[in-house]
């Protein structure tokens, strides 16, 4: 299985979002896997949610071996006594569309993460792509150089894009903050963990440990280097906060 874009818990939120009241997750164990099409509709669809009107994709398949497909589901649903009602593929924007014709999905998605390109993703979910974690203690070189970055622990929510520096935004207790966030081990000191996610919060210093942040992505910078030094490294880090400044479209002192 490809790696999921969120977890359950952010896609639970994000129904929540749009108005969702109850949200039923069925896990995917061998049992179900195995249930044929026809059983599937009446031990779950009609018996236990009683089902009247059913949205669905245009490839849509349920039942053992996706045997079952938007065509039976409505003779099923006529059957039963519920309708299927077709949703349509996402509608491309303009902007979107220059990168080709092709269908909106997850896959498409996850390749544009897999290279940076958040802003293009971004198009495509119709929001900012989030990972979340827990913040944890960290080496403290970020502080020292008067760039306190906030650290996430390995184990996040959601799918991480590829290593770089990114313009983004840190979602705290309701509150968004710019940042500043890189993604991976920064090549220019040892023993730093792969695919380690920092931000700093541009402007604002606040005590986040233990806490749960959300790093929303928002435009890819710059890959990730390795430095001769601190100087050459600190250096970059001054043109990385310009550049994300006016990436996220905040004032720059002269």
């Amino acid at each position: 299985m490809p790696p999921a874009l969120t977890s359950t818990a952010q896609r639970r939120e994000l129904l929540d979002a749009v108005g969702v009241d109850t949200t039923l997750l069925l896990r995917f164990d061998s049992a179900l896997q195995a249930k044929p099409a026809e059983a599937f509709v009446s031990e779950i669809l009609v018996d236990t949610l009683h089902a009247k009107l059913v949205f669905v994709g245009s490839d849509f398949r349920f039942g053992a071996r996706g045997a079952g497909d938007v065509t039976l589901l409505r003779q099923l649903g006529e059957r039963h006594g519920f309708q299927v009602e077709l949703i349509d593929d996402v509608d491309l924007a303009d902007d979107v569309r220059s990168v080709g014709e092709r269908r909106v999905s997850s896959t498409w998605i996850r390749e544009l993460l897999s290279v940076g390109r958040v802003a293009e993703a971004a198009r495509l979910l119709g929001r900012e792509h989030a990972v979340r974690s827990v913040v944890v203690h960290g080496n403290q070189r970020g502080r020292a150089m008067g760039y306190p970055t906030a650290n996430l622990a390995p184990a996040c929510e959601g799918f991480v894009p590829a290593d770089g520096v990114y313009a983004a935004r840190v979602l705290h207790d309701g509150v968004t903050y710019p940042a500043a966030v890189s993604v991976g081990n920064n090549p220019t000191f040892e023993g730093v963990p792969a695919k380690q996610i920092e931000a700093h919060l541009l402007d604002v210093d606040l005590d986040l440990y233990d806490e749960t942040i959300s790093v929303l992505f928002v435009a890819y910078v710059r890959g990730m280097v390795a430095f001769r030094g601190m100087d050459e490294l600190a250096a970059q880090m001054r043109q990385d906060d310009l550049d994300i400044r006016l990436l996220l479209g905040m004032p720059v002192s002269a």
